[in-house]
């Protein structure tokens, strides 16, 4: 009688144990996709930043180009190197001697 009280209170024990490490794998799984979900989130968000900080960037350029026209200038980084080069020989060419 007192094996099968103790047998009895092993398996409830056991059942217990059984039914608490399933829902103890139940929460890691969730944890596990939403730490998943969390870092996609994180890289497209860092993705998104990295594009706004480079619309940022060609805004400035593009706000400095127009800025120039409007005074006339030419910006030299709208210049090829062969145009800028020959446009510098035709410069060195037309200065005075000495």
């Amino acid at each position: 009688m007192a094996i099968a009280n103790l047998l009895s209170t092993v398996k409830d024990i056991v059942i217990q144990f059984h039914n608490k490490f399933h829902q103890i794998s139940q929460d890691m799984s969730w944890l596990n996709v939403t730490f998943r979900n969390y870092s996609e989130l994180y890289t497209v968000i860092r993705q998104l930043e990295f594009a706004l900080l480079q619309m940022i960037y060609q805004t400035d350029e593009l706000i400095g180009a127009i800025q120039c026209v409007l005074q006339g200038k030419l910006l030299i980084s709208l210049i090829s190197p062969t145009t800028l080069q020959g446009i510098l020989r035709n410069v060195s060419l037309q200065l005075p001697e000495g």
